[in-house]
């Protein structure tokens, strides 16, 4: 049986106010994510919602700029955003805003070096050590689902998508995850962990890889 691909939406010619919404959606559907007691996931950095927002748009407005910012459809149920080795990356100019409103939304310079530091430890990121290694890749770096779509079949349906991309280019999908319970679905959905790494007191990085292209 011939493979079906998943179609999903390339976010392009949006305005000021529609990029700002996506951000306060995945914002929210972050730090409203019902974290178990002894885990606060990236509100071990980010306690705040504001803070939340400021760290989020980041992401958001580079990934938009560079073409990477999908959406599961017109409705915009779920958003996605992924780079690769080898020429899905964020542009210089947006990676340096990127940092900036990281470093506002931790409050400053040296916490934004604590931060930096939390996730090297142990090894470093997944993405660090697949360079290393001189793997190529496709890296999933943000997928939400709004809080009223959830549960409905999205979160599968953009993971999907991710593997098509993975799979056209003959290589793995990795992302990495900061909660047992959402690591559990990923590897429901075929992704497999590669490791565990404690980066801050409450919060554990999953890195997860997926290789059906094998």
């Amino acid at each position: 049986m011939a493979h079906k691909e998943i179609a999903m939406i390339k976010l392009n010619g949006l305005l000021d106010d529609e990029l700002e919404l996506i951000s306060r959606q995945v914002a929210d559907a972050f730090y409203d994510y019902p974290y178990p007691a002894e885990s606060r996931g990236l509100r071990a950095f980010l306690p705040e919602r504001d803070q939340m927002l400021t760290y989020i748009n980041g992401i958001v407005r580079a990934g938009y700029r560079g073409g990477l910012l999908y959406a599961t459809s017109e409705k915009r149920e779920g958003y996605l955003m992924m780079t690769s080795s080898k020429g899905d990356t964020i542009r210089f100019p947006d990676g340096i805003r990127m940092i900036l409103a990281m470093k506002t939304a931790l409050g400053g310079w040296k916490k934004q070096i604590e931060f930096t530091r939390a996730f090297l430890r142990n090894g470093g990121t997944f993405e660090l050590r697949m360079r290393k290694g001189k793997r190529d890749y496709v890296k999933v770096d943000l997928l939400a689902v709004r809080a009223e779509y959830q549960k409905q079949g999205f979160m599968k349906r953009m993971l999907e998508f991710a593997f098509d991309q993975a799979r056209e280019r003959g290589v793995p999908v990795i992302l990495e995850t900061d909660d047992q319970d959402k690591c559990e679905r990923y590897m429901h959905y075929g992704m497999k962990v590669d490791r565990s790494r404690e980066v801050a007191a409450g919060m554990q990085v999953y890195d997860l890889i997926w290789e059906g292209n094998r």
